[in-house]
């Protein structure tokens, strides 16, 4: 099993908060690019070939995106197949 497919297979059984270095990681590898999103804690991903926009801050104190953050992500790239 890839690094990828185990991304994929822990992001979709995840209810709890999920690692942000590991989140990057996997909108990475689906196509997405890192665009920033200029000043602060906000970031922007473009998917290379749809230009589905995934916006969301990165989190701070911690190092971990909240379980909404995980559901509503899984939810959009479910409909778009990439999961």
């Amino acid at each position: 099993m890839t690094r990828a497919e185990k991304l994929i297979e822990t992001f979709l059984g995840c209810e709890g908060p999920y690692p942000y270095r590991d989140f990057v990681r996997l909108l990475e590898f689906l196509g997405y690019v890192n665009r920033g999103a200029g000043g602060g804690s906000g970031r922007k991903f473009v998917h290379a070939g749809t230009r589905h926009i995934i916006r969301f801050h990165e989190p701070h104190p911690g190092n971990e995106i909240k379980p909404y953050l995980v559901r509503q992500v899984r939810e959009q790239l479910q409909e778009r197949g990439l999961l």
